[in-house]
């Protein structure tokens, strides 16, 4: 079987075109500023400039530091997890699960070293969690552990 991988996080391809913008758009908004002072004007412009350059910052740290990669792995071996506000980061290998249980949003999965995990999914798309729960059936199956819907 193939692993089901979803990750939300853009491409380097838009994410490279949103810095370039938005170091146009703060290149642009600082001459404004600039040619502002020098003319002693503090007006509409010059405040435009200043929005333009936070704007253009803001965007730049968007793309960049502030994004969080939402991303699960299925394979035959483990159950990989990296999402926001969830206390299970990392991996749960399947050899160690002994029961699943599968709800609308969510997921709990019960492991032989007694350790309960309640894993949301809430964030992920429709069509992204239904391959997961598809994928998870499909595993569980193959490794005869115990499933049942909540």
């Amino acid at each position: 079987m193939n692993e089901l991988i979803i990750n939300y996080r853009i491409s380097k391809r838009l994410q490279i075109a949103s810095i370039v913008a938005a170091g146009y758009l703060i290149a642009i908004s600082a001459g404004v500023i600039i040619f502002r002072i020098l003319q002693h004007k503090i007006d509409f412009y010059f405040y435009s400039g200043l929005v333009g350059v936070l704007l253009g910052v803001l965007l730049i740290l968007l793309v960049t530091t502030l994004q969080h990669a939402l991303m699960i792995v299925l394979d035959n071996d483990a159950f990989h997890i990296d999402l926001p506000a969830q206390k299970v980061k990392g991996s749960i290998l399947w050899e160690t699960v002994t029961q699943v249980g599968i709800g609308l949003s969510y997921l709990t999965m019960h492991t032989t070293a007694g350790k309960n995990y309640k894993i949301d999914l809430e964030n992920l798309k429709y069509k992204d969690l239904r391959d997961i729960k598809t994928r998870l059936i499909e595993i569980c199956e193959a490794k005869k552990i115990p499933y049942s819907n909540m």
